[in-house]
């Protein structure tokens, strides 16, 4: 085994979502338009990211308020179809490479983690999909306070599985986070799956880093 550790990304490396379908219900009942909703997502996503928020009650608190809308009861509402939506195995699909090769992975005796940049609603998906099973460690940044390509993450994530920098390997859809890994010195994997298309999009420059296009290169 090339590595003793192995940490991986979450969305759009292990999994997709069905996220437009989560998009146009709460754009449906919330009355505004996707481009308005997905600015409110996207404004409010560190705060979210990082844990400033207590639960997922608050989370979606904040971002109705940067649609300013300030209805307790549409908070609830929303929370529940959030809930609803990621509680389901069937909106949310691991790539098929994803557990066969994290199986493989561990019985060659490396330790592996998930590292994820995510709010409240990813712990209910985790456990939805037996996650907690699969992995050593699963670190999500609003449990960690800290975001990729935020140092603490991956130092965080090295500490839980008990293994050096230099021991691993980093794989993400995303350079820049890649880059955070790097300059830690762990190794890195960019993966670009053929046909996806990442909420965050795929740089135009790989950055030096190593492409991948599934997860099972990691066996070579």
């Amino acid at each position: 085994m090339m590595w003793k550790a192995v940490l991986i990304d979450l969305y759009d490396t292990l999994v997709w979502t069905e996220w437009s379908g989560l998009r146009d219900l709460l754009s449906a009942r919330l009355g505004v338009d996707r481009a308005s909703l997905l600015r409110a997502f996207e404004v409010t996503r560190r705060a979210r990211s990082i844990g400033a928020y207590p639960d997922a009650t608050s989370d979606i608190a904040a971002i109705l308020a940067a649609l300013d809308i300030h209805d307790d009861r549409t908070v609830a509402d929303v929370v529940r179809i959030q809930h609803d939506f990621f509680a389901s195995a069937e909106r949310i699909h691991l790539h098929e490479d994803s557990i066969p090769t994290v199986r493989t992975l561990r019985a060659g005796g490396a330790k592996t983690a998930i590292v994820s940049n995510c709010s409240h609603p990813t712990r209910t998906e985790v456990r939805a999909l037996g996650l907690e099973e699969e992995f050593d460690a699963i670190l999500l940044s609003f449990e960690v306070k800290a975001m990729k390509p935020d140092p603490a993450i991956y130092v965080a994530a090295l500490d839980a599985v008990g293994v050096a920098a230099a021991d691993a390997v980093f794989v993400d859809d995303q350079a820049g986070y890649c880059d955070g890994a790097r300059d830690l010195g762990i190794d890195t994997r960019l993966i670009v799956r053929p046909g996806s298309d990442p909420t965050e999009g795929f740089a135009a420059d790989p950055n030096g880093h190593h492409v991948i296009e599934d997860l099972t290169a990691l066996l070579d």
